[in-house]
């Protein structure tokens, strides 16, 4: 298919032709002026003119124009997010405050109970993380607001240990990785240690893939600050396959125990079916 300009351009070369023959035979240097000119004007509506330069601005405006939307949506997004961290941090103190309330008066409790009894059951003694009684009552409040605003969430599971590979292999002292662990998640992801001494993850707002990306942040600070250790995480998602906190805290679990089959870090996603 010939260009829009393709005739205008043959007229006026065959111009330019005409008129440099008539320079040549009257010796007019003016007419050769003119020829160049014509010349000129041919390859420009060769090339396209003015065309291109029109539709140069029209690209120029459209991609300013694209680039202001997707401003405005990156604004919008991390407002949203601004939020829904705000709000994963109030309901994460107004249950804390909550079921502290529900604790029996110490008082009232005899000295084999006391005994027993940490100075806070919402808080791991050993870590300064959220205990799994903590843990397990704010995930069915969380999967509730998901599913209420629509959002993701994911749940992980990990294990930290030494000597992977040998006959000793034991679970890492556990202060230093819940501190690592508290420097590289957000305020609103809540962190707790279960009763059998795995690490408890509850990413806010949170699909797999962004949960993975912050599980290998996890990874490489630790193998950072702590040397020699090996990380082991499974990783399950509302909604992607599961719906209520028991399902993905077991499905977590059964991803963990699949990583815990390698002898180097690994994060493991489950591969359960949602409605399974």
């Amino acid at each position: 298919m010939s260009r829009p300009n393709s005739l205008p351009a043959i007229i006026a070369g065959a111009g330019a032709m005409a008129v440099a023959g008539v320079a040549i035979a009257v010796n007019e240097g003016w007419l050769v002026g003119v020829s160049a000119l014509l010349a000129l004007a041919s390859s420009l509506l060769a090339l396209g003119w003015p065309r291109p330069l029109l539709a140069d601005r029209t690209s120029r405006a459209d991609l300013e124009a694209e680039a202001d939307r997707l401003a405005r949506q990156n604004d919008q997004a991390l407002a949203r997010a601004a939020r829904f961290e705000s709000e994963a941090i109030q309901a994460r103190s107004n249950l804390a405050d909550a079921l502290r309330a529900a604790v029996p008066e110490r008082d009232l409790l005899d000295d084999n109970i006391l005994d027993e009894l940490p100075n806070d059951v919402l808080i791991d003694p050993a870590t300064g993380l959220f205990s799994q009684v903590f843990f397990d009552a704010s995930l069915i409040k969380r999967i509730s607001a998901a599913r209420r605003g629509l959002r993701p969430l994911s749940i992980a599971v990990a294990d930290v240990v030494l000597d992977v590979g040998t006959a000793q292999i034991h679970p890492a002292p556990p202060r230093p990785v819940a501190d690592v662990m508290v420097g590289v998640f957000r305020e609103a992801d809540t962190l707790a240690r279960s009763k059998d001494g795995l690490y408890l993850i509850l990413l806010e707002d949170t699909p797999e893939n962004g949960a993975i990306w912050t599980l290998e942040r996890l990874r490489r600070k630790i193998a950072e600050d702590l040397p020699g250790h090996t990380l082991w995480v499974g990783l399950s998602c509302y909604p992607a396959y599961g719906f209520d906190g028991n399902q993905l805290a077991d499905q977590a679990r059964r991803a963990l125990e699949s990583a815990r089959e390698w002898q180097q870090d690994r994060i493991e996603v489950t591969t359960s079916d949602p409605d399974s």
